[in-house]
């Protein structure tokens, strides 16, 4: 969360809105956007009031429930308590942007030739990863290793 909010302050403090820097020609730039939406721009154009607090709502209850099942994790596994951490940190940090500003700072932007994928910033690189590690971890057979300990 502290990485996602430092920056998103460096890229708001630094950048202007739509500007962009690239980084790797062709595929990869720093490019300074405001998401009202969700995830891909999910519910971008209702009305303001009923997004932010479907939005708000909805991280809340995320970020409750997640808290819960960390705590209530009886299994020693590093890898579990890192995801749930990544997606509880990711969510947190999305969440200061849409209480503060009632959007979210976007940057991270991959592309190829005219196609873009949708921008994103580090928490929802967080929840992304987090969410993946967790799938893995408890969809696959167990596997005793360093990081079950």
């Amino acid at each position: 969360m502290i990485v996602d909010q430092t920056s998103k302050y460096a890229v708001q403090h630094m950048m202007a809105l739509y500007d962009y820097i690239e980084v790797v020609p062709g595929l990869f730039s720093l490019t300074y956007i405001r998401n009202p939406g969700a995830a891909f721009g999910l519910f971008g154009k209702t009305s303001e009031a009923l997004r932010s607090v479907f939005l708000i709502g909805i991280s809340l209850l995320a970020i409750t429930v997640l808290f819960f099942m960390y705590a209530r994790l009886t299994e020693k596994n590093l890898l579990i308590h890192v995801s749930i951490g990544m997606i509880i940190g990711g969510a947190v940090g999305n969440l200061i942007d849409r209480i503060r500003f009632h959007w979210v700072i976007d940057f991270l932007d991959f592309y190829w030739k005219e196609y873009h994928w949708p921008t994103f910033n580090l928490a929802d690189s967080a929840i992304t990863a987090g969410t993946l590690i967790l799938m893995v971890k408890v969809l696959l057979p167990k596997r005793e290793g360093i990081l079950d300990r």
